[in-house]
């Protein structure tokens, strides 16, 4: 589909996506914050939508805590949440346009949880004491 952005259909897509709402990435973003696993998911499911577009990568860049929404593991404790927000990352890592718009860092820490996969969880170090009960 990237390769069929024409700036019309950029345009129209931008369009539809802001008529939505007055801040339609916020309304987005808060149903995505809800406790519910069917509205969290759908919301990812809109994002994931739009993630190739360098309009809504733009849009979701200059959002206050989006990138670290989107990278914090924390929030999602189902198999379909763990998903959806993978499929999120994956669309914004596989993008031609993500690196320039969200910087290099961030394009390299969405290529980090890409490769880690859906589950993974950061490895916690503990050390045994001998005696210790």
């Amino acid at each position: 589909m990237p390769e069929q952005q024409t700036d019309d259909f950029l345009g129209m897509t931008e369009s539809w996506f802001s008529s939505v709402s007055r801040d339609s990435l916020e309304l987005f973003r808060g149903i995505s914050n809800q406790p519910f696993p069917e509205l969290h998911c759908a919301a990812l499911k809109v994002f994931t939508a739009i993630a190739n577009q360098p309009w809504a990568q733009k849009l979701m860049f200059n959002s206050p805590g989006f990138v670290e929404f989107v990278m914090d593991r924390s929030v999602e404790h189902d198999k379909t949440s763990k998903d959806a927000k993978y499929e999120l990352v994956k669309a914004l890592a596989n993008s031609k346009t993500v690196a320039e718009i969200f910087g290099n860092s961030n394009y390299l820490r969405l290529r980090t949880y890409l490769s880690e996969g859906p589950y993974y969880v950061k490895p916690v170090a503990t050390t045994a004491v001998e005696g210790a009960d």
